[in-house]
């Protein structure tokens, strides 16, 4: 018996020498943006446009256009609220790995005509930030001159990154945030029936309300 139990201890511990390594835990999202009184807080800003699902939003809604892939965030109050200055925030922990700044910051149409024009689909001031995982966030639209890191800083979640703006394809000031998962493409950190089954959020928060704020 104590021969069977030992060579049931030595199967079972290379039995687990041989599974995969867990992999990093999920990253988790807080609102990319302040939600102090001034600024996201106290109705300053609203959802615009969630990521498209074939005609519908990820709770089966149609707060959405077609073939967007991300969640739009606008400023209530429009250029006035953005000259005031709302920060967008990075929503988890990571290094920024790319970003763009410089363009134009009025915009209030798309040049579908011409993607490098002032208000085209290239020229958005942005940060990507990764993240643990692996995976990015995406900030995108941002006001020109006001990001606050050099590419490669490392940041703790909830930093202010730079301000909302209306740079690139974009029809007033919002910030477009979106999640990318390498080797899948771009996700949506909500959940919903028409969606995905898993909320990326800390705090999900209520259709058409704003994510919590508290980090992972």
């Amino acid at each position: 018996m104590r021969a069977t139990l030992q060579r049931l201890t030595v199967a079972l511990a290379f039995a687990l020498l041989s599974l995969p390594a867990a992999s990093s835990a999920q990253t988790m999202f807080r609102f990319p943006a302040s939600q102090l009184a001034d600024q996201c807080g106290n109705g300053g800003c609203t959802v615009s446009a969630y990521k498209d699902y074939g005609g519908r939003d990820y709770a089966c809604g149609g707060v959405r256009y077609s073939g967007h892939t991300g969640t739009d965030y606008a400023l209530v109050g429009g250029f006035s609220k953005m000259d005031y200055g709302v920060w967008a925030m990075n929503a988890a922990r990571g290094y920024v790995e790319a970003s763009v700044d410089g363009y134009y910051d009025r915009c209030n149409y798309w040049d579908q005509a011409n993607p490098y024009a002032a208000c085209g689909l290239y020229t958005a001031n942005y940060i990507i930030m990764r993240h643990p995982d692996n995976t990015q966030t995406w900030y995108w639209h941002l006001k020109a001159y006001t990001q606050q890191f050099a590419r490669g800083t490392t940041l703790a979640c909830g930093n202010w990154i730079a301000r909302v703006g209306s740079s690139g394809a974009s029809t007033g000031p919002h910030l477009h945030f979106e999640y990318y998962v390498p080797g899948y493409g771009t996700d949506d950190p909500y959940a919903g029936s028409c969606g995905t089954p898993y909320t990326r959020w800390t705090a999900q928060g209520a259709y058409r309300g704003l994510p919590g704020i508290t980090c992972q």
